[in-house]
């Protein structure tokens, strides 16, 4: 079995027993905040856990280096939706 046939056998099973309802939020942040991080893996769990946010919180805005390279990048643009469509606040940037 691949590691893809596992995730979706995990998939299945987690769908089955309705996992997803204890991480049910809506799609505006709780706390109004956007991050620009990296997409590091390393950052999926520890990110949270360093910052103490939770499902739900904040917006993650995540790529390669976690940067801006230009007012017309792809962050920019996610940025801007979760500004005046989502009620983003705050921006902070986090490169590691």
């Amino acid at each position: 079995m691949t590691e893809i046939d596992k995730m979706l056998e995990f998939n299945k099973e987690f769908v089955e027993k309705k996992g997803y309802e204890e991480y049910h939020t809506s799609k505006y942040p709780d706390k109004k905040i956007a991050i620009v991080t990296c997409m590091d893996t390393r950052l999926v769990q520890l990110l949270p856990a360093a910052l103490g946010i939770r499902n739900g919180d904040v917006k993650i805005i995540k790529n390669a280096g976690g940067t801006i390279t230009n007012p017309f990048d792809s962050t920019i643009r996610s940025l801007l939706v979760a500004i005046y469509e989502l009620g983003v606040k705050n921006r902070i940037t986090i490169i590691l």
